[in-house]
């Protein structure tokens, strides 16, 4: 017979301890099928699953890990869930150390997406999704504004964000190495310096495309360095877009052009 536990459990407690004091554990919670789905592809191990048989019926899910997991009522999951439509899973996971930019191997045509100091965990999640859909390499962040893994970013991914390569690197040592890899950089954005408009440039096949807060765009220093600068032309009062949506406008246009070119992946 299995046993259900309420938040008194003293595991559970100490579980939620840990959680508590993530930064200094790196530890987070992954809440949802899907998302834990694809947190266990990408490598991640749980040391803590906290199910709720009233609406969990994926139990060949979690057969590996039955001595970490928790039987909890609808009453104690509700508590601690943030979300309505989780599929009755809520799991502890351990950070994992990331890669340097000195361990990738550099595709043929690399697609790479750099996020400089996106600030809302709803939007970086959103872009980590787009650039999955479409193919993009990996993606670097600098600046960062936002824990990689807020529950807002893991559910906005949709779990991605386990299994896309991501690195996080100082500005600096990006450039150097993009130049060194003799990898164009385009920035996004309004500069002094001359830009173009989205659909009147030509993206080169080795290409990194740089995109920056809502609030503060790039850091200045990606203007001084860049092969080109761009915008995306507006045509109503508004003159700015949301960074997710301009994101996945961005790149499905690089997308149609790889297509018209033929540059293989």
């Amino acid at each position: 017979m299995e046993k259900k536990h309420g938040l008194r459990n003293i595991e559970i407690k100490n579980l939620i301890k840990i959680y508590k004091k993530k930064k200094e554990n790196k530890m987070f919670l992954v809440e949802g099928v899907k998302e834990f789905e694809m947190a266990i592809i990408g490598n991640y191990r749980p040391i803590g699953i906290f199910i709720c048989k009233n609406i969990f019926y994926q139990n060949n899910m979690i057969k590996s890990f039955h001595n970490i997991v928790f039987i909890i009522n609808i009453k104690t999951f509700q508590k601690l869930a943030c979300r309505k439509n989780s599929g009755g899973i809520i799991a502890l996971f351990k950070e994992k150390k990331f890669f340097s930019l000195e361990s990738i191997k550099v595709p043929k045509n690399p697609f790479i997406l750099i996020l400089d100091g996106i600030e809302k965990p709803g939007n970086l999640g959103s872009i980590f999704r787009t650039a999955d859909a479409a193919g993009v390499h990996f993606i670097i962040l600098c600046n960062t504004k936002t824990y990689i893994f807020n529950p807002n970013v893991i559910r906005c991914s949709v779990g991605c964000v386990f299994t896309k390569r991501i690195f996080i690197e100082k500005i600096k040592s990006i450039i150097s190495w993009l130049q060194e890899k003799n990898i164009e950089i385009v920035v996004t954005g309004f500069h002094n310096k001359k830009s173009k408009k989205l659909y009147q440039t030509k993206f080169s096949s080795h290409l990194a495309i740089v995109l920056g807060s809502e609030s503060k765009g790039v850091s200045n220093i990606w203007f001084n360095i860049s092969d080109q600068i761009i915008t995306i032309p507006m045509f109503g009062s508004i003159d700015s877009m949301n960074v997710s949506n301009a994101t996945s406008v961005i790149i499905y246009e690089i997308i149609r052009q790889r297509n018209t070119y033929k540059f293989s992946k």
